[in-house]
């Protein structure tokens, strides 16, 4: 392990978010598609927003080696009442898959959102196509609970007790 950490966004990420957000593929898991502006990433995403007082937060996941990010954490539908909240991942270059990065990053992950008790269970909203997510959740012992609508189309939906 620790081949990757994961920090909250600085200025000089802004452009890796713009990119990635910005990539068409990935559009529709998102609640608002792109295209963004460089200033619209810089608006939504710096300074890091805080789960607790924005109901989401994001960080980028570097290699230990390198200072460049590799993929995206998120965070988001913080439920207060709850203390639940989901969890999403992306790493958008097929070179970085397949080595163990994604798994890391979300229990890395995990511990940063149990660091505080504010957090008992944690969700992910998966493609039912989307098999290398499938099995990343799965191998991070998050179990199906049932099928969802999320931004109009079935989704599974697994669940980590923590």
């Amino acid at each position: 392990m620790a081949n990757i950490y994961i920090s909250e966004i600085t200025r000089e990420d802004l452009p890796y978010i713009h990119w990635v957000e910005n990539l068409e593929e990935y559009w529709h898991i998102n609640e608002h598609p792109g295209p963004y502006t460089l200033e619209e990433i810089a608006d939504c995403f710096f300074p890091s927003k805080i789960y607790a007082l924005h109901k989401q937060q994001r960080w980028v996941i570097r290699k230990k080696d390198e200072d460049f990010p590799i993929g995206i954490l998120d965070a988001f539908n913080f439920n207060e009442e709850e203390k639940s909240i989901g969890v999403g991942i992306l790493i958008p270059k097929t070179s970085n898959h397949n080595k163990g990065y994604g798994k890391e990053a979300i229990q890395l992950l995990l511990k940063k959102l149990t660091f505080d008790n504010q957090i008992e269970k944690v969700f992910a909203l998966i493609d039912k196509d989307n098999f290398a997510s499938l099995k990343l959740f799965q191998q991070s012992e998050f179990i199906f609970t049932r099928e969802q609508m999320c931004l109009n189309r079935i989704v599974n939906r697994y669940e980590k007790l923590l």
